[in-house]
């Protein structure tokens, strides 16, 4: 290799780390996940459709179907929550008396000296939450900002991922160029590696989670509000790494305590088993699908949730991934 390659090679390193770096900074972190993730898509159900047409025509059918599907889920979600906000409003049933009556059941489980945490009731419970807006208004206000502007990126990204998926193979590349393609192919086939392991542990997480929804809990005569969305919300916010889990976690630990405490109780304690048994299957299967420790992997998601905070820690398995395979490259691990 001459020098001027040696100094090519080197310049796409600092590129394509200065670009992973600065994603979360420049908030397109959303942008880069549904980017990644849409292209992994198209390329992985293509040979699907070659055994019918031809590889360029494969790529447009499975874009047209994940368009007609995004547009179809769009609709539907749309619809269901309209639907749902009217059928509320129009319900005879009074909220408030609802929410006073697993206030009353609350307390009646709990020791007295807690009962002065509480609110005392309805309308107290909505000057608490008046007064938590009026003071935090500018931080929900960026927060709206930030929704929007990620739920835009994330667009962006499956638009440009799918653009990327129908391009044609460059020819006659540069010596730049195609290190500069191996550098983001080996991020590719990272991200490929982190993101169908998260499915595989999401799936098993729903499984779980719905034997206890659809199976204990109605063995007891006890059925959750929206179960069946509740198992949704448990897969889609599952594909997130860690912060997903806590999320739908929190949800249904909400929907067991407006049966009663007790049901709450318990749905906390089967819910903690089911977290620490995601880090052992995420230590499981993803350290076997990059070969890295288990420590490995917890040491660069705490280096990276203190340096870049919650993105950071979904970044950190990918980036860590793409490195060893930079290293493995090289024949340095």
């Amino acid at each position: 290799m001459t020098t001027n390659e040696i100094y090519l090679k080197s310049i796409s390193y600092i590129l394509i780390f200065l670009c992973i770096i600065m994603i979360i900074p420049l908030r397109l972190f959303p942008c880069f996940i549904s980017g990644f993730l849409t292209y992994e898509i198209i390329i992985s159900l293509t040979p699907l459709f070659e055994r019918f047409v031809n590889n360029n025509h494969a790529r447009w059918i499975v874009v047209t179907l994940i368009t007609i599907i995004i547009v179809i889920v769009m609709t539907l979600g749309i619809i269901n929550l309209t639907g749902f906000l009217t059928e509320e409003l129009q319900k005879e049933t009074n909220i408030t008396l609802e929410i006073d009556r697993i206030f009353s059941d609350i307390k009646q489980d709990i020791p007295d000296y807690l009962l002065s945490f509480l609110p005392q009731n309805t309308e107290d419970l909505k000057k608490q939450i008046f007064s938590i807006i009026e003071s935090n208004l500018i931080v929900i206000r960026n927060m709206g900002h930030s929704f929007l502007h990620g739920v835009i990126t994330l667009f962006i990204g499956i638009i440009i991922g799918a653009i990327i998926s129908l391009s044609k193979p460059l020819t006659n590349v540069t010596f730049f160029s195609k290190e500069l393609l191996t550098r983001i192919n080996l991020l590719s086939h990272a991200f490929r590696n982190i993101v169908f392991a998260q499915i595989q542990i999401s799936i098993i997480n729903t499984l779980l989670t719905a034997i206890t929804i659809l199976i204990l809990f109605p063995l007891f005569n006890k059925h959750l509000p929206l179960e069946k969305t509740l198992i949704i919300i448990t897969f889609l916010l599952g594909l997130l790494p860690i912060i997903g889990n806590l999320i739908s976690n929190i949800i249904i630990i909400l929907s067991a305590l407006s049966i009663s405490l007790t049901a709450g109780g318990i749905m906390i304690i089967y819910l903690i088993f089911i977290h620490k048994l995601e880090y052992f299957l995420n230590a499981e299967i993803i350290g076997n699908r990059i070969k890295a420790q288990p420590w490995e992997l917890m040491l660069a998601m705490l280096m990276f949730e203190a340096t870049f905070g919650l993105e950071g820690l979904i970044a950190a398995p990918i980036y860590y991934a793409y490195l060893k395979n930079e290293l493995r490259a090289h024949n340095i691990i």
